[in-house]
């Protein structure tokens, strides 16, 4: 019994004596151990921060450029001008600024407009929206035009439309250097027709195709009392074919963007899985094959156009492949980058598939082969499809001299379509 009383108090002691030595290592332990989850807790919650600040930044960042390049305005892009005398030589001289004038050169470019904004609209994709800005002005219609409404039409007054993409909408020009703007001064200038008056409406949009055209015509144009559309046209529904696009199923530029800022919504939101493709085939259409959807579309302009009493006319438009002009230094460089016989067979069947459209409202105007006057002394092109101010004076001839503005002019003085 003492033998057992005294193991236990041995064991008393020794219950008594360890506990305090381990528990003063394990305390030391733990709070150690706190120290290091706290740290650690501390240094994840930073990261995390940090790595999170970054990602929400990169996100901001690339929604922030979509939507900048939705709203806002820009004047042509100078950025690759400064260290390229050729280019930097030939804007100046199509823009009349003093040779070598740099800082010149750059004030007159960027009031001239180098893109547009866009918004969403029905059918059609999406539209300018209303903006005064420089050298661009856009109504509340998205057309690029100084009226504002199109209920009613004046009397004695012919009123044409303009349809296409940049070109036609004036990419590379102020608002009184379009082909539109210039249209309508020479018409009212130059034309003899007493008491009547002419409106030229430019409703074109950069990058539009034939089916753009087509719809805004259906679904638009023919309510605004038109007696004349003009398609200035041909050269987008080539460039998108060239893309691997179906020009009846695409989107453009700017619908591409409204999916990209949909697509970044749909990964922020933990759904990658439902971001959008953008159609596209597996190799570009024949040229024939174009030139039978652009007629299609043409066709069923020419239908709609005829229903409102008005006339269509389909104007090829030129470009730096088409043009049989003697180019420039500065014009060899984008004549360079393009595929001439893929172009010029797209062309010649777009071509042949519009001259055989048989409506009874339509007319064919081939302006494809413009510019031939000019030599290698004369810029005209700033890029493969757009033109300076020259460029553009000589379209707007084009059509005051390839029209028969007198005969619709009689038709509405004598208020017969």
């Amino acid at each position: 019994m003492q033998d057992i009383r005294r193991g236990k108090s041995m064991i008393s002691r020794s219950e008594r004596w360890w506990p305090a030595s381990v528990g003063s290592s394990r305390a030391g332990f733990e709070i150690a151990f706190s120290f290091v989850v706290a740290a650690v807790m501390v240094a994840c919650t930073v990261g995390g921060f940090v790595i999170g600040r970054k990602t929400a930044d990169n996100y901001v960042r690339r929604v922030g450029r979509l939507i900048e390049d939705a709203n806002i305005p820009q004047g042509m892009d100078v950025t690759h001008y400064r260290d390229d005398p050729v280019t930097a030589q030939a804007l100046a001289k199509a823009y009349d600024v003093p040779t070598g004038d740099r800082a010149a050169l750059l004030s007159r470019l960027s009031q001239i407009p180098g893109t547009a904004p866009y918004r969403p609209a029905p059918f059609v994709g999406h539209l300018a929206p209303q903006i005064s800005w420089r050298g661009l002005h856009v109504n509340a219609a998205g057309f690029r035009d100084e009226r504002e409404d199109y209920t009613t039409k004046p009397d004695h007054t012919v009123r044409a439309f303009i349809t296409g993409g940049s070109t036609a909408f004036g990419i590379g020009s102020t608002q009184k250097m379009t082909i539109a703007y210039q249209l309508e001064q020479m018409l009212n200038s130059d034309v003899s027709d007493k008491g009547i008056r002419y409106q030229i409406v430019n409703t074109a949009y950069p990058a539009w195709a034939s089916t753009q055209e087509k719809l805004l015509i259906q679904q638009y144009l023919v309510d605004m009392n038109p007696d004349l559309i003009i398609m200035f046209s041909g050269n987008n529904d080539v460039h998108w074919l060239l893309n691997k696009m179906d020009i009846n199923h695409f989107y453009s530029y700017a619908d591409q963007n409204y999916v990209q800022l949909l697509n970044e919504l749909y990964t922020a939101s933990g759904h990658p899985e439902w971001r959008i493709e953008t159609p596209t085939l597996s190799s570009a259409m024949e040229c024939r094959d174009l030139g039978r959807l652009t007629a299609r579309n043409v066709e069923e302009s020419a239908f709609a156009a005829n229903r409102a009493g008005a006339r269509l006319i389909f104007a090829l438009q030129p470009n730096i492949v088409s043009t049989p002009k003697a180019l420039t230094a500065h014009e060899q460089k984008w004549f360079q980058k393009l595929d001439k016989s893929r172009w010029d067979s797209c062309y010649e069947s777009t071509r042949e598939h519009l001259q055989a459209i048989a409506a009874p409202n339509y007319t064919f105007l081939d302006l494809s082969r413009s510019f031939g006057e000019f030599g290698a002394d004369t810029e005209v092109f700033i890029d493969y499809y757009h033109f300076a101010d020259l460029g553009n004076r000589v379209m707007a001839q084009a059509l005051e001299h390839g029209i028969d503005w007198s005969s619709i002019a009689k038709s509405v003085s004598a208020g017969t379509p």
